[in-house]
């Protein structure tokens, strides 16, 4: 058993750090004057600022980071954030930006829409003119920040993602979800007809080796090739009046 003599000084040296921690949390010693912000564009890093704003000049010993972190993963254009202490003064967050895959366009509206789903941001006409249309109903709901729900246009999604992050060469330049079945416009007259969003790879592999052979389009027609059973794919060219009959 320790004598008495060193609980004694155990229980000073306990009060001792104690005080000190209480002092520091509030002196301006630590106070939060800094913030460093990585991996964000200009106007997220001011987004960010806004967020932590609030907490400039408290001390940075019992700054709660977790709840930091949350705050700044409700900014819609964030996907992953990380905070982290550079005593005496800074406050370090680092964050991963959503990956725009999208436009979502109803009506005249749209929005960027990241690979995971999640609404980025509204889009002001006339921008984002480098990413794929995804086209949604009038009666389809859209918010900021929230995981789009409609099946179609999250298959929609996971096909363009799979396309950005593999070494096809195709570029469409909008999606359509119609009864779970998507058609990926490349061009002008050339239609992708997909399927379901089952056997991403398969399919768009199988497209990437018929495309270059599939006959032009003529007036008044569309060329297109069917990959919805990539195992017997089809393909030709059928007059813009019949679609859809």
């Amino acid at each position: 058993m320790p004598s008495g003599r060193t609980i004694t000084l155990l229980f000073a040296a306990l009060l001792a750090v104690v005080g000190l921690y209480a002092i520091a949390l509030k002196s301006s010693l630590f106070a939060l004057e800094k913030v460093e912000v990585r991996g964000a564009t200009p106007a997220l890093s001011r987004q960010i600022n806004a967020v932590v704003g609030p907490l400039r000049g408290r001390s940075l010993v019992g700054l709660n980071r977790a709840g930091v972190e949350q705050a700044i993963l409700a900014i819609p254009e964030v996907r992953t954030a990380e905070v982290d202490r550079a005593f005496p003064n800074t406050l370090r967050v680092v964050v991963v930006r959503e990956h725009p895959v999208a436009v979502l366009r109803r009506g005249r509206e749209a929005w960027v829409i990241a690979a995971s789903g999640k609404v980025v941001r509204p889009l002001r006409r006339g921008r984002g003119r480098d990413l794929p249309r995804v086209w949604v109903p009038a009666s389809v709901a859209v918010s900021v920040g929230d995981q789009f729900a409609d099946r179609g246009v999250r298959a929609a999604i996971r096909v363009l993602a799979t396309l950005q992050s593999s070494k096809h060469s195709m570029s469409p330049t909008s999606v359509l979800a119609h009864n779970g079945d998507l058609t990926l416009t490349l061009g002008s007259s050339t239609e992708l007809r997909f399927g379901d969003a089952s056997e991403i790879a398969l399919k768009l592999t199988v497209a990437e080796k018929i495309l270059p052979d599939l006959p032009s389009a003529s007036n008044g027609s569309i060329a297109y090739l069917d990959v919805s059973v990539p195992d017997r794919p089809v393909g030709g060219t059928e007059l813009k009046s019949n679609q859809g009959r």
